[in-house]
């Protein structure tokens, strides 16, 4: 039986006892919305006036309370008017900032001031164009990006974070545990900066939910504030996890059957059961849908596209202009090319991809030799885990090799070996090479002719069908006719007046529906002449982009997707259908109705569990926002977080000693100082550990940009979909879509190859008394295990609570995967038979710990269970060979912090 209650909210009042100039651009902004002059509320008055008497501010507000223009406001008057001179504005999502960027640039075209924005990647021009401008939009990963990049940027950033004068965190609830920790090494890098200079900076947290480790950051006085929003009905309904997704679809349909909720919100908890629902419940019909939006988010095929162009009085010349540069829109790798396709390929771009490629697979063969000096007993080809390509090199040169006894002379055979390659092939007389897809067996006879083995030189032709272009110019006429295109590209395929009489022609065929196109994102819902849109985190930013915008547009819309929409662009909805979820989580979703008209209302799908306590909680059938917050808070889930963890700190300490005296500086924090030891060893041990703010596990890439857990995606993919990885923060990339991937049932376990494991770290971190050492040395954990194993002999056996039975490890991660339908552990590889590992992971083993509840009972214990930066290995436990919990982790000295929690916890069992 539902439990109804209605949420009720007393709107804060106004106040216009503020400073004049801030209380003049703030109606000045509003009427420049094509609104009216509102008066402020009371916590916007009081920001105001602490902010214009150069103070720190604290606002603790939930969505539609007006935070944002009550930092805003009074930080570009003081801009406009000289008393400061830079604002750096931080946000936690990218999608946070761009919403945000509006009300910036609204601002700056008040005040006439200029509005820069920091992302990763930027050249170096691009950067101090952006730091030069009196108002600049970052989140803290970007900056994070720019400190760890080299000595080029971070002196830039420095000088740039240097003269700013007031630092803006939003969203604040969203930094917790380690990414909290990181923001405030983050912070205290920026303050000792901004004092170097003589200038004291002032930091203002805006959030949802305060928390003692928020108001560490600052001194600032705290400003509690309403939101503008009207009372909402919010109804509890128990229900299974297996039937969430029918009884979701059937709250909707009854929503939009009652013809009284104009905006339905859906938000799931996970990206795959939005995508089901919104294909299994979409049709792809997309008459009814407004024009402009199939103009902006309609795809066509190539083909189809043509003809009716071809049709129209668009003239012929301009059709094929514009057919000729949609293929060459399209990404065509050579693999992609039509059989019997001959191409002409230039040397030049053959010679640059081979180099890449021979570069970094040099450098694994390089990485072994080392190894190899530590374990004679193993080859080198064995070390390679038996990597095609990497092995070929090496039977290319073993003879070489064989003569020399010093890696570093081994290691100079590689460098020569391979600049002699490169210059073999640079050297082939044509400039070009004819190939036939997609055999492409010219391109193999070249590199054998630069001296190549055959077998490596039909590795390379592989490896590089799938990283080269081909020339679109070059391909059979109408090849692509069946790839979709999207309409959106002929605003700037073709001069202004051409591409506003190509617009007209496709609308003319969008409006009598001779033009069929798939808006991929949008339809409409099953049974209701209802536009139905997806959005979630899942999808490339592209493909999202402007969906929110449509949803507010539209009259009537049902809006399907995930946390992506808990902070971001400005939107609400009449009606919010949801899954339990983290107590803030919800309440960020919460904030989403009710903030325009009366009669919105919430619908929760929540466990047996939270059902019962929300029975005991809400025991009146009328409530206030703030005592609702209060037992959402108490009462749903909660995320648990690592608080500390001297391996991050120590990382910290190394970042900073590349800044100089200021790096200095830095590291005589009492913290830092802790942490020095460890990053004396780490630097010794020549331990690169992954930097960022957020999550530093390498994922998986997807064809459409998408990253992915590999642990998640591995249960899906085959091998024969997956590529080797780009670059060191990827595990691989993958050759699907991930909404092709929506409806598979998973095929496989996915674990840790526990043994490979073993062999290839490289350290072990023991704690001996206080103080933690780091022993190097190949396979040292196989090394550790076996020295363990003889003790535990010697002893009488396995211990429950001996220390030992934790290490903690650091090296690169191989995994394995059992089919569901016949377990029998495999390695993981990629269609070039290479092994997928996670590279550069710290990691810990509880070696004996078998029993899944003597585990949670464990990590109970120790207070780690369900810590959001740890990834528990838990299907590992399914397999009967190589028993043993393994542990790893989402943010750099997640697993450093579990280890202390661990030993810390044994140690006590031992004493009592």
């Amino acid at each position: 039986m539902p439990l109804s209650v209605l949420v009720t909210n007393q709107p804060s009042i106004t106040d216009d006892n503020v400073p004049q100039p801030s209380l003049k651009l703030f109606h000045e902004y509003y009427r420049a919305t094509g609104g009216q002059a509102y008066s402020p509320f009371q916590h916007q008055a009081q920001a105001f006036r602490l902010i214009t008497k150069d103070q720190e501010a604290f606002m603790v507000a939930g969505t539609a309370a007006g935070k944002t223009l009550a930092i805003a406001i009074p930080l570009f008057h003081k801009l406009k008017t000289g008393r400061i001179r830079k604002v750096l504005l931080m946000y936690p999502t990218i999608a946070l900032m761009e919403d945000q960027r509006l009300v910036m640039d609204r601002l700056a075209k008040i005040t006439g001031l200029e509005v820069g924005q920091l992302q990763g990647g930027m050249s170096r021009t691009k950067l101090i164009s952006a730091l030069n401008k009196p108002v600049i939009l970052a989140t803290p990963d970007e900056v994070y990006w720019f400190f760890r990049k080299n000595v080029k940027y971070s002196g830039l950033l420095i000088y740039g974070l240097a003269l700013v004068d007031e630092f803006v965190l939003d969203e604040a609830h969203l930094f917790n545990g380690l990414m909290l920790r990181n923001f405030e090494h983050l912070w205290q890098r920026v303050k000792v900066l901004t004092n170097c200079l003589g200038k004291s900076p002032r930091l203002h947290i805006l959030t949802a939910t305060p928390s003692d480790d928020l108001k560490r950051l600052s001194g600032a006085q705290t400003i509690p504030g309403k939101s503008k929003c009207n009372d909402v009905r919010v109804e509890f309904r128990p229900c299974g996890r297996f039937d969430r997704a029918d009884q979701i679809a059937d709250a909707v349909s009854a929503a939009l059957a009652s013809g009284q909720h104009h905006k339905v919100l859906v938000v799931c908890n996970s990206a795959r059961m939005a995508h089901q629902l919104f294909e299994q419940y979409k049709v792809s019909d997309t008459s009814t849908i407004p024009v402009e939006h199939r103009l902006r988010f309609g795809k066509a095929k190539l083909g189809d596209l043509v003809r009716w162009l071809e049709k129209t009085s668009v003239e012929k010349e301009l059709v094929e202009e514009v057919s000729a540069r949609l293929v060459r829109e399209e990404d065509v790798v050579l693999a992609d090319v039509p059989g019997g396709t001959t191409l002409s390929l230039s040397l030049q771009d053959i010679v640059a991809h081979t180099t890449e490629v021979l570069e970094r697979q040099c450098w694994q063969v390089k990485r072994v030799l080392w190894e190899h000096k530590q374990r004679t007993g193993e080859t080198l080809q064995s070390l390679l885990s038996n990597r095609p390509l990497p092995c070929c090199i090496v039977t290319a040169v073993h003879n070489c090799l064989e003569r020399e006894t010093e890696v570093e002379k081994q290691q100079a055979i590689l460098d020569e070996w391979l600049a002699d390659t490169v210059e073999r092939l640079s050297n082939v007389t044509d400039e070009t090479i004819r190939c036939e897809a997609r055999e492409f067996a010219a391109l193999t006879e070249a590199f054998v002719s630069a001296g190549l083995d055959e077998q490596l030189a039909a590795l390379l032709t592989k490896r590089l069908s799938f990283e080269m272009k081909a020339d679109s110019a070059q391909l059979p006429a109408r090849s692509l006719s069946h790839r979709p295109v999207y309409l959106r590209w002929l605003d700037w395929m073709a001069e202004k007046d051409k591409a506003h009489r190509l617009r007209e022609a496709v609308k003319s065929g969008l409006e009598s529906g001779e033009l069929d196109v798939d808006c991929r994102h949008i339809g409409l819902w099953k049974g209701a002449d209802v536009p139905i849109i997806v959005y979630s985190g899942s999808m490339a930013k592209q493909a999202r982009e402007g969906l929110i915008n449509v949803f507010a547009d539209l009259d009537r819309a049902v809006l399907i997707s995930t946390s992506a929409v808990e902070v971001g662009v400005d939107f609400h909805a009449d009606t919010l259908i949801t899954e339990e979820c983290e107590g803030n989580s919800f309440l960020q979703r919460f904030g989403r109705v009710g903030r325009h008209g009366a009669g919105s209302e919430v619908i929760v799908f929540v466990s047996g569990d939270v059902y019962d306590a929300m029975l005991d909680a809400l025991d009146q059938t009328e409530i206030s926002r703030e005592e609702f917050s209060s037992k959402i808070l108490t009462t749903f889930p909660r995320r648990t977080y690592a608080t500390r963890s001297q391996l991050l700190d120590a990382s910290h300490y190394l970042v900073n000693e590349q800044l100089g005296r200021i790096g200095e500086k830095l590291n005589a924090i009492p913290d830092l100082v802790q942490a020095k030891p460890i990053a004396e060893q780490l630097r010794t041990a020549s331990i690169q550990l992954n930097f960022g703010l957020r999550s530093t596990a390498p994922q998986i890439t997807l064809r459409d940009g998408v990253t992915k857990d590999p642990f998640y995606l591995l249960r899906y993919v085959d091998d024969e979909d997956l590529r080797p990885a780009d670059s060191p923060f990827e595990v691989a990339r993958a050759t699907t879509w991930f909404t092709s991937l929506i409806f598979q049932r998973a095929q496989f376990d996915v674990t840790v190859d526990l043994e490979e494991t073993l062999k290839a770290s490289q350290q072990v971190f023991v704690l001996a008394g206080n103080k933690f050492q780091i022993c190097s040395q190949p396979g040292v954990g196989l090394m550790y295990l076996n020295r363990m194993n003889t003790y535990f002999g010697q002893v009488g056996g396995w211990g429950k609570w001996r220390q030992g039975n934790f290490l903690l490890l650091h090296g690169d991660v191989y995994l394995s995967r059992s089919d569901r339908e016949t377990p029998h552990p495999e390695p993981v590889r990629d269609r070039e038979q290479n092994p997928l590992f996670i590279p550069n992971q710290t990691y810990m083993v509880l070696w004996g710990w078998t029993d899944s509840e003597a585990i949670r009972a464990l990590f109970e214990g120790a207070g780690i269970a369900d810590w959001e930066e740890l990834q528990f290995d838990w299907d590992r436990l399914k397999q009967d060979w190589n028993k043993a919990m393994v542990i790893l982790e989402n943010t750099t000295g997640a697993c450093f912090a579990a280890y202390k929690e661990l030993l810390d916890h044994v140690g006590l069992q031992i004493q009592e």
